[in-house]
């Protein structure tokens, strides 16, 4: 008796978790979404909670950085600036790259920021550096 009250109880808390954190949403099964049903943009893709993110498996490194400059999370990104910790994260989270460019890229974002810290740009400047990297390049990193 005692475990079928047990089991009843289980059921129910079970029950509530999923009536109140929506747990059983058939979107959130979804892991990534196959890229071309999401988008145009076959480097889109959808991670498990629903954010976009790109994906840079396969593609050469010198492609990378114009795919990322007009992509939508590098505007989304810089909503975040001036916080280069919130920045980077955000960059992280959000692309998957298998080559040099992810580094480079942040490497690249913390040396903008140390001249936005060291007042030799103004947040603009530090906006439009990291919004149109002219001289950036996966090399140099």
């Amino acid at each position: 008796m005692i475990q079928l009250i047990i089991l009843l109880e289980t059921i129910l808390i079970m029950f509530w978790i999923d009536i109140e954190y929506d747990t059983s949403d058939n979107q959130s099964s979804t892991m990534i979404i196959n890229s071309q049903s999401y988008s145009s943009n076959k480097y889109n893709a959808l991670d498990i909670v629903g954010n976009d993110i790109l994906i840079f498996d396969k593609i050469p490194d010198k492609d990378k950085i114009a795919i990322w400059l007009n992509s939508p999370l590098n505007d989304e990104m810089l909503t975040y600036s001036p916080d280069i910790q919130v920045m980077e994260a955000f960059f992280v989270d959000r692309v998957e790259d298998n080559g040099k460019f992810k580094n480079s890229f942040i490497n690249y974002m913390r040396e903008v920021h140390d001249e936005y810290v060291g007042t030799l740009i103004t947040k603009e400047e530090f906006e439009d550096k990291i919004s149109n990297p002219s001289s950036f390049s996966v090399t140099d990193y």
